[in-house]
């Protein structure tokens, strides 16, 4: 659900806080951040006035569902604690974590270009052409997350009254342009250390994380094999892990974006670890990430992927 637009600032890790904990030499590591090491307040914070929210447009709601196959995602798993029958080797998956950003929102009319969607300024969830979704509430197994959820991004569009659309453009992650700064003093929703990579000095994607028996699978995505600046805004990354995603057949008023880990994770035995990170830190010789990333959209050493993460509904 959409809580409401105004949080109290709240502290979040130095740029290359906690030492060595978030260092790792390698493009598929981890940034070993544990639950005992994040802020209980680790939460979205308002900083944005509301004068910034577009003035002009229809207002529009783009909707999202995360799901396991056909049950919905939770961080509550009756019964046994996790979802069942994951991955090629149908194994059991307990959630830790849900989340990703997305930037550049179109909706496209039945006839004509796509039309931006300039988002609502809220000040908590989005910023400028990025929003944060977000579908853990650090209940239940979800340690490393926040309290308040987001399912859904909004804003305003430019388009003739009683416009048909019939599909949505988006891409996956934080532009070029945001990616590589301090979250300690970037605006809500880039002020969260979980979601930032200092050893790539950017943020994490996407973070889908969760257990499979006593083996961790990590999904973190991300611009990898960075190097430069970040102070000076010269950071280059050899792959830049930013999809785009075309969905046909969606009209927001009747339609949803379905986000489904099982889908995600179909070719991927989550029993055991292949080698690399635990799970996939976008690491190009990562085992998991072989097929993890191209269900993302993300080419594998140049070769076509075809998405399998989203769906419309």
């Amino acid at each position: 659900m959409h809580l409401g637009s105004r949080f109290a600032l709240v502290s979040v890790f130095a740029f290359y806080g906690c030492g060595d904990e978030h260092a790792h030499p390698t493009d598929a590591g981890e940034d070993h951040i544990h639950a005992s090491d994040v802020p209980a307040a680790d939460v979205p914070a308002a900083d944005v006035p509301a004068a910034d929210v577009p003035a002009t447009g229809t207002p529009v709601e783009i909707r999202f569902e995360a799901v396991v196959g056909a049950q919905p995602f939770t961080c509550f798993v009756p019964d046994t604690g996790a979802f069942p029958g994951l991955g090629m080797a149908s194994s059991p998956w307990t959630p830790i974590d849900f989340r990703f950003y997305v930037h550049d929102v179109q909706l496209v009319p039945e006839s004509g270009a796509p039309v931006t969607v300039a988002l609502d300024q809220d000040g908590t969830w989005q910023y400028r052409n990025l929003a944060l979704l977000d579908f853990e509430n650090a209940g239940g197994s979800c340690a490393n997350g926040t309290m308040l959820t987001n399912t859904s991004v909004r804003g305003r569009v430019e388009a003739p009254a009683g416009t048909r659309w019939t599909g949505l453009r988006f891409k996956l992650g934080v532009p070029q342009s945001l990616n590589h700064q301090s979250p300690a003093s970037a605006p809500s929703p880039l002020n969260l250390s979980t979601l930032f990579w200092a050893w790539q000095s950017g943020y994490k994607f996407a973070r889908i994380d969760g257990r499979s028996g006593t083996n961790a699978v990590n999904i973190h995505i991300g611009s990898t094999g960075c190097t430069g600046d970040p102070m000076a805004g010269t950071v280059t990354c050899t792959e830049a892990n930013r999809p785009e995603y075309t969905l046909t057949g969606f009209d927001p008023a009747r339609n949803f974006v379905v986000a489904d880990l099982a889908r995600l994770v179909a070719t991927t035995d989550v029993s055991r670890d292949m080698g690399g990170a635990p799970g996939c830190m976008s690491g190009l010789t990562d085992p998991e990430c072989r097929t993890i990333l191209p269900a993302f959209g993300i080419p594998m050493g140049g070769a076509p992927a075809a998405q399998t993460f989203l769906r419309v509904r």
